[in-house]
C-alpha cells in the first residue's frame, strides 16, 4: 500500500515511519485494489497525557471513503489503536459489498456465489459471519432546510444538542452539513462536484 504520511506539529524519525508502514501493511490482505491511502499524524498541547499523539487514517477506493481517527499517549499505541478500528471498518464495508452483490445476483439470476466484479474488487475471501450482521434504518426524518449562514447553523445546531446539522449555505448556495469536532472546534462539509 502506498501510504502518504502527513505530519502536524510532529518530525518522525525512521524508525516511526518504519512502524506505520509495517502497521499498515497488514491492511492490504483484507482490500483489494489497494485504494489511496493518507494518514496524518499530529502532536497536540492536550492536557491529558494519554490523548497527545491523534492520528488519522484516510482510505479512499472507488465508490468508498473510510476514515477512522484515534488518540494515544504516545504514536506506536494511537498508530495501533486506529489500525485496529481501520480492520474492523473494512470488514464491515467488505461485508456489506458482498450483501449487496449477492442481493444482484439473487434479483438477476437466483444464484448465490461468491464470484463477480464488486466480490472481486474488494477482496471478499475472508468475510466472517460476525460481520455480515449490521445495523438497519428504523427512522426517516423530515425537516425543512431553510437557507442560513454557516454561523447561523452551527448557533442551531448547538440550541438543538446535535452533533451535527444539514443546512442550506446562503454563500456557496449548496447543502451543507455543519459538525462538532472532538476537540471543541466545528467543521463544515460541502459536496465536491466534479
Amino acid at each position: 500500500m502506498v501510504l502518504q504520511v502527513l505530519t502536524k506539529n510532529i518530525e518522525l524519525n525512521s524508525q516511526s515511519n518504519d512502524y506505520i508502514q509495517k502497521k499498515f501493511q497488514r491492511l492490504e490482505r483484507h482490500i483489494k485494489p489497494v485504494p489511496d491511502a493518507k494518514l496524518e499524524v499530529s502532536l497536540t498541547s492536550s492536557r491529558s497525557q494519554a490523548d497527545r499523539f491523534v492520528v488519522q487514517l484516510t482510505l479512499t477506493g472507488k465508490g468508498y471513503t473510510l476514515r477512522a481517527q484515534e488518540r494515544g499517549p504516545n504514536l506506536f499505541a494511537a498508530v495501533d489503536t486506529v489500525t485496529d478500528v481501520m480492520d474492523r471498518q473494512i470488514r464491515r464495508y467488505k461485508g456489506k459489498a458482498y450483501r449487496t452483490e449477492q442481493a444482484r445476483r439473487a434479483g438477476k439470476a437466483g444464484s448465490l456465489d461468491e464470484t463477480g466484479p464488486a466480490a472481486d474488487a474488494v477482496g471478499l475471501e475472508d468475510v466472517d459471519a460476525d460481520d455480515l450482521l449490521e445495523p438497519r434504518v428504523v427512522r426517516t426524518k423530515r425537516f425543512p432546510v431553510p437557507p442560513m449562514f454557516v454561523e447561523d447553523a452551527i448557533l442551531e445546531m448547538e440550541l438543538l444538542d446535535h452533533s451535527f446539522f444539514l443546512f442550506y449555505n446562503i454563500d456557496s448556495r449548496e447543502y451543507n452539513v455543519a459538525y462538532r469536532r472532538q476537540d471543541g472546534d466545528y467543521g463544515v462539509i460541502e459536496p465536491e462536484t466534479g
